[in-house]
C-alpha cells in the first residue's frame, strides 16, 4: 500500500479507553517496510515492551480473535509490530534488515522511556526464529544501540536452516497441504539466499540458523543461555502424518526439543518448554498445530510479568 498522501510519519488511532495505536512509517511513500505499529496503554505506567516482527503490519480494523495485545495493555506493557522487511519468510539472511529492527526497536525504547531490563520480543514460526536471532544479536553485542532482550517467546519457530533444507529436499514428496507449499518455496528461497545448499555454504546456515545439529556446540544456540526463553510447540505426530505428511524430523518440534537440551547442556536455567496437546486450530475452526492458538495468553503474559524486576 502507497501512501504518497502522507505528509507526516505518524498516525495515532484511539481504539478504547484501554489502547491507543500508533502507525509509524520511516518512509512515508510505502507502507510495506520499515514502518510500525505501538499499541500503547491509555493510562496505566509502562513496564515493559513486546516487540514483535512480522512481514506485515496488522489489520487493526479488523476484530482479533485473541486478547493478547489487551492483556498486555491491562498490565501496563506496550506492543510494537514492526516490520524489517516484508520479504517472506524472513530469517535475517544479511544484517540491512536486523539493523533496520535494531533501528526501530531503539526509537521505540527511547521515545516511551522503556526501562531497558524489560525488552521482550517473541513471535510465532519465522517471526519467532527471527525473535531468538534479535535476542542472539543483542547478545553478541552487535546492537548499535546497546539494546538487550530479557526475554524472547516463540511459537513452532525452525530453528536449524540446515534441517530444514534436508527435510524439504528428502521429504517434498510425501508432504501436502501447506506444507507442500512451504516446502516448494523454500526449495527456491534457501538456494537463492544462501548461496545453494547447507554442503554449498555451510557456513551461512549455520550464520543464519538459530540453532544448529551438526555443530557440536549447537551453533549460535550459546548466545541464548542468559536470556529468557520460552518455547511452544504442539507435536501431534498422528495429525503432522495424516494432513501434512511429515515426519518428527519435518516438524519444527525436531528443533526446538535438541535446542532445549542443548541449552541445559550448556547450563542454561532460563529456557522453558511448553508442550501442548489438543489446542491448535486455524481461526475457521480447522485443526492446525502450527496456530497461536496454542497458547496460554493469560499465562505467557504473567511469565512475561515475572521476569521484569
Amino acid at each position: 500500500m502507497k501512501l504518497c498522501f502522507i505528509i507526516f510519519l505518524i498516525v495515532t488511532i484511539t481504539k478504547s479507553y484501554s489502547q491507543q495505536y500508533k502507525y509509524v512509517f520511516k518512509n512515508a511513500k510505502d507502507s510495506t517496510s520499515n514502518c510500525y505499529l505501538t499499541v500503547l496503554p491509555a493510562s496505566k505506567e509502562i513496564k515493559g515492551v513486546i516487540i514483535r516482527d512480522y512481514s506485515s503490519l496488522p489489520d487493526t480494523s479488523k476484530k482479533s480473535p485473541y486478547k493478547f495485545n489487551k492483556l498486555c495493555s491491562d498490565s501496563g506493557l506496550v506492543v510494537v509490530y514492526t516490520v524489517s522487511s516484508s520479504f517472506f519468510p524472513e530469517f535475517f539472511y544479511n544484517d540491512s534488515t536486523i539493523n533496520l529492527l535494531d533501528r526501530m526497536v531503539s526509537e521505540v525504547v527511547q521515545k516511551y522511556n522503556i526501562p531497558r531490563n524489560a525488552i521482550f520480543i517473541g513471535g510465532i514460526s519465522s517471526s519467532g526464529t527471527r525473535a531468538l536471532k534479535y535476542a542472539q544479536f543483542c547478545e553478541q553485542g552487535r546492537s548499535k544501540f546497546g539494546i538487550k532482550i530479557k526475554g524472547v517467546f516463540a511459537v513452532d519457530p525452525p530453528l536449524d536452516l540446515e534441517r530444514f533444507y534436508n527435510s524439504v529436499k528428502r521429504h517434498k514428496h510425501n508432504f501436502k497441504a501447506g506444507m507442500l507449499w512451504e516446502a516448494e518455496l523454500m526449495s527456491k528461497v534457501f538456494p537463492e539466499k544462501m548461496g545453494g545448499s547447507p554442503t554449498d555454504s555451510p557456513e551461512k546456515y549455520l550464520k543464519v540458523s538459530v540453532f544448529s545439529h551438526s555443530d557440536s556446540l549447537g551453533g549460535n544456540a550459546k548466545f541464548l543461555k542468559n536470556v529468557n526463553v520460552i518455547l511452544f510447540h504442539e507435536p501431534d505426530i498422528d495429525w503432522w502424518i495424516k494432513e501434512r505428511g511429515s515426519s518428527y524430523y519435518d516438524m519444527n518440534s525436531y528443533d526446538i526439543a535438541a535446542l532445549v537440551v542443548k541449552m541445559k547442556e550448556l547450563g542454561s536455567t532460563t529456557i522453558d518448554l511448553i508442550t501442548t496437546t489438543g489446542k491448535g486450530f486455524e481461526s475457521n475452526g480447522n485443526r492446525n498445530c502450527h496456530s497461536w492458538t496454542i497458547v496460554n495468553e493469560k499465562f505467557l503474559t504473567n511469565w512475561i510479568l515475572n521476569k521484569i524486576e
